[in-house]
């Protein structure tokens, strides 16, 4: 009788093409700045919202990317820890996202900060308040022996700590306030350099991110909100995509072979609410904007006939009707380069376009 042999095959598991730490700052006993007596938001909450918003954009978009988080929940990494995690993980980026906070209501404007000697009072400024976060642990004095956040020649010897992996730093600041500035309409403050801990010693690119201004009444609202969330999310995975493109492509997916594409299938404008319909369905969502859009608005120009609905309280706009999610993924990337780079796929439910909250854009 024949030996049955059995061979076990292994195949090793495709290394990721960059790693990327995002960082929320403060968490736990550390909420951070707060808002104004209205509501009193804290900067613990909104960094942890945007964070996870920015892991949810990047893992859906670039499977080939891991992504680390210095904290998930309410909790406190110490600063000395989140360093290490970066490092510990031999990260490629480190993204760590905060809220600034100033003594006058009007101080406004969004910011990105890069390891370097202090330019300016106001950097030494916010270094020194992040960095304060050192006495919410205990035996800090153990802990960072030689590190004084209150001491400004502190910052002096960290001056060059990070000038290997300056010039990226500053290619990933200047494209994150240029998403900020351009297509959230933040007011730019600029890249700036600052003895941040967290940013002075990782051993890999890495930028600190103040959202605004939470001591704003105008701002705080828009960063408690989760339209705000949302777009400040969008804009950093929007800067992140142009700098990964550029350092870390990772690997390239072929195109589907012409042939094989099924044919678009774009509806009419012209909807019946009660129209029956097999349910579930795929789109593909656009934009989103916090006010409503009419037919003769710009961005619309070249997306075809175009539905609204209205999901977690932000109007939002797609295109196409198809039967399954493979269909509307095929579609996307057409999508994408029509000039809506960050369209993706939306699955609805429901026996009628009223009951799937869809209707025909509006006209004026």
């Amino acid at each position: 009788m024949a030996a049955l042999i059995l061979l076990s095959v292994s195949f090793a598991p495709v290394p990721p093409s960059m790693v990327v730490v995002i960082d929320a700052g403060h968490g736990g006993a550390d909420p951070g700045n707060l808002g104004t007596k209205r509501y009193r938001t804290t900067e613990k909450e909104v960094t942890l919202d945007v964070a996870l918003l920015l892991r949810k954009y990047i893992s859906e978009r670039f499977p080939d990317v891991k992504i680390v988080m210095t904290r998930d929940g309410d909790e406190f990494p110490s600063l000395k820890k989140r360093v290490a995690i970066a490092n510990e993980t031999q990260a490629d980026l480190f993204i760590s996202i905060h809220c600034d906070a100033f003594d006058n209501p009007q101080a406004r404007g969004s910011s990105t900060f890069v390891m370097g000697m202090h330019k300016s009072e106001e950097s030494l400024r916010v270094a020194m308040k992040e960095n304060a976060s050192i006495y919410q642990e205990d035996d800090y004095e153990t802990r960072y022996a030689g590190f004084n956040p209150d001491d400004p020649d502190t910052y002096i010897a960290l001056a060059l700590k990070q000038s290997v992996y300056l010039n990226q730093s500053l290619e990933l600041g200047s494209l994150i306030q240029n998403q900020f500035a351009d297509r959230v309409g933040r007011k730019d403050r600029g890249v700036k350099q600052a003895g941040y801990y967290v940013i002075s010693f990782t051993n890999m690119p890495s930028v600190l991110v103040e959202l605004g201004f939470l001591t704003n009444p105008e701002e705080e609202d828009f960063l408690n909100s989760e339209y705000g969330k949302e777009l400040m999310a969008s804009a950093l995975l929007r800067a992140f995509r142009t700098y990964k493109e550029k350092h870390h492509p990772g690997p390239v997916t072929p195109a589907p072979a012409p042939q094989s594409a099924p044919e678009t299938h774009i509806e009419s404008v012209a909807l019946s609410n009660d129209s029956p319909l097999p349910t579930p369905t795929y789109r593909i969502q656009i934009l989103a904007s916090q006010d409503p859009l009419s037919t003769d608005d710009s961005r619309l120009s070249d997306a075809g006939p175009v539905v609204e609905y209205i999901r977690n309280g932000l109007y939002k706009y797609a295109v196409g009707l198809f039967d399954s999610s493979v269909e509307a993924s095929l579609h996307k990337s057409k999508i994408q380069q029509n000039g809506f780079p960050d369209a993706f796929v939306v699955k609805f439910e429901g026996t009628t376009w009223e009951e799937q909250g869809v209707k025909p854009l509006r006209k004026n």
